[in-house]
Order: C-alpha cells, then structure tokens, then sequence
C-alpha cells in the first residue's frame, strides 16, 4: 500500500486537496455565522424592550378600560393591576372624587329622606349617620324644634284630658310660648267665669234658703256684681224694714246712761262721754243684727227674749239670749237627727197603693 501511495503522488493530491478546502469553506461559514449572530446582552435587552413595550401598552388599555367604566371600582382595579402604572396619581385622584360625589350624594338622599319624614327620629338617625354631613346643624335643630313641639302637644293633650283649671295653669307655666298658651288661657277664662257663675248661685240658694236680711247682704258683699244682687240689695232692705217695725224699740240713751252710773256705783270712778258712747255703738249694732237674723229666731225665743218691761231693756241682752236659744235649739236638734242633711226613709209601693 505504501508503494501505491508513493507510486501515485498526483493522484493523492488531487484528493487531499479539495478536503482542506471544504474544511476550509465550513469554517469559514461558522466564522461568519458566528459573526452575524447577536450575543446573550444583545438578546436580554432586547427583550426587556419588548416587555416593557407589552406592559406600557397593557397599562393604557387598563386605564382606558377603567376611565370608559368611569366606576371607583374600574380605578381600584386599576390601581390593583398597576400599582405603578403611568396613570397611578390620577387614578387615586379619580377614586377620591368619586368617593366624594358618592359621600354627597348620599348625605343628600338621606337629608331628603329625613325631610319627607318630618320627625324627631328621623332627624337623629341623619345625624348618626352623617355627622360630618351638609345639614347636621339644620337637622339638631330641627330635631330639638320637634322634641319641643312634641312635648308641648303631649302637656296639652293632657292639660284637655284632665279639663281643670289646674291642669291648664300648669300647662301656660310649662310652656308660656306654647303653641296651645292662647286657647288655654281662653279656656281658664271660660272655667274661671263658670266657677264664679256656679258659686254666685250656690251663695243666692244659700241666701234664700238662710231668708235673713244678714245673709242678702252677706251675698251682696260677696259678689258685688252677681247675677242676683239688685234682689239681694232689695230682700234686704224689706226685712230690715220689716225687721225694725218687729222689733221693739228701745230708748237706748237712757238705757247706757243708767247703765253708766250703776257701773260708776259699783266699780267707782266716773261717767264718761265715751263709755255711754260705746254703750250706744253695741246697742245700735245689737238691734241691727237682731233685725237681719230675724227670721231665724223661733216666734217662742222672740217672745222669751225680747221683752220691754224689763229694767234697762237691752238689744245686746236680747240678742245674746236668742242666739243661744237657737243655738242651743240646733245642738239639740243635731244630737237627735244627726248633723244632717237628713233623707225620709223610703215608703213602700203597698203602703202607697192602700185604699186606691
């Protein structure tokens, strides 16, 4: 085989030549591939532009989103999604106005809810739950303008319940600037005016069932302006006449002047203008009072009592001694039949029927 070798020398290198020269094309095509090929740095790069060209462009598409939904929400999730996003600042922005818009909106429906209401608690549960809100003070006052409103129709439905003239002074004490203050003083007008009516009568039945001249006056000077005085002024008067007529008279100067003297007797000292004087002013009031109580003495105590032939006849004898014969009279009758009133035992329909 060497021999061959040697024997051919062209032919061999012939064919040793076209393998170095392909060796040399392919390391030629690697050189220049690896020439054109971009290294590792090249690539990282390039990528990074590419994925921050990807976010930047999915960050708009986010933010157009959120700002075509218009909702705190879509700004939320934007913020969630890109927490450092292009569109951050004006996001949160975005998110705080419509907090707000929200915020007062709802203060408002709430105070228009409130309104409509028109209550107490109405009001409150504004204030509770707005107390930052555009109307709170409004509604406090509202709210202590109805408690008091309130207050004051439930002490005059009261003070009408109850009807007493009490009852509605205490209402004008409670509440003098009340709404109801004018009628309840009308209406203490009318009870003050019904009570003054039903005791002028009480007093006229009194005055005519007592008959005396003393208890017409007594009306009299009670009620000056009753519906009854001009007749009161006028019974008094016809017993007082009628009264002086009954009554004996009684020489009453010559009574207290002998008086005067036995006193002088008796006691010593002297007789005074102004003693017999005095004895004059009892005596005068004594007949007086014995006319205007006239009709309350029996005719039996008149007869007892009032007697002329008497020495030194007195009115003030005469009334002390038919006083206490009436008196005496009534205690006796009390004693019997109890203080009264007294009421007839009630007679059976049998008894009634007898003989019919």
């Amino acid at each position: 085989m060497t021999d061959d070798w040697r024997q051919q020398p062209g032919r061999a290198r012939r064919i040793a030549f076209p393998k170095l020269a392909i060796v040399a094309v392919i390391a030629g095509a690697a050189l220049a591939s690896a020439c054109s090929q971009p290294s590792d740095s090249q690539q990282t790069a390039q990528q990074q532009a590419s994925d921050e060209q990807a976010r930047k462009e999915a960050d708009e598409k986010a933010w157009a989103d959120a700002e075509k939904a218009g909702t705190a929400a879509a700004y939320t999730a934007y913020l969630q999604n890109f927490g450092s996003g292009a569109h951050v600042s004006e996001a949160s922005q975005r998110i705080v106005a419509l907090n707000e818009t929200a915020r007062k909106a709802s203060d408002e429906k709430a105070w228009a809810d409130a309104e409509k209401a028109g209550t107490a608690a109405a009001y409150t549960a504004y204030i509770q739950s707005f107390g930052g809100g555009a109307h709170v003070a409004e509604a406090r006052q509202r709210v202590a303008e109805l408690s008091r409103k309130e207050a004051d129709d439930k002490a005059w439905a009261d003070a009408v319940r109850a009807g007493t003239a009490a009852a509605l002074t205490a209402y004008t004490q409670n509440f003098s600037s009340g709404a109801h203050v004018a009628e309840a003083r009308q209406r203490l007008a009318t009870l003050d005016e019904q009570a003054r009516k039903e005791a002028d009568e009480k007093a006229w039945a009194d005055a005519e069932k007592a008959g005396t001249a003393s208890a017409f006056t007594s009306y009299v000077q009670k009620f000056g302006s009753g519906a009854h005085v001009a007749e009161a002024r006028k019974r008094a008067a016809a017993l007082e006449t009628q009264g002086r007529k009954e009554v004996p008279t009684i020489d009453i100067q010559k009574t207290c002047q002998l008086a005067a003297g036995a006193m002088v007797k008796l006691m010593g000292g002297t007789t005074t203008e102004q003693d017999i004087n005095a004895c004059l002013d009892s005596e005068q009031k004594a007949r007086d009072q014995i006319i205007k109580d006239r009709a309350t003495y029996s005719s039996a105590d008149k007869v007892q009592c009032m007697r002329t032939g008497v020495y030194l006849p007195s009115y003030v004898e005469w009334l002390t001694c038919l006083e206490m014969e009436r008196d005496v009279r009534k205690m006796q009758q009390e004693e019997r039949f109890g203080a009264g009133p007294w009421t007839l035992p009630r007679v059976k329909p049998a008894i009634n029927s007898v003989g019919r």
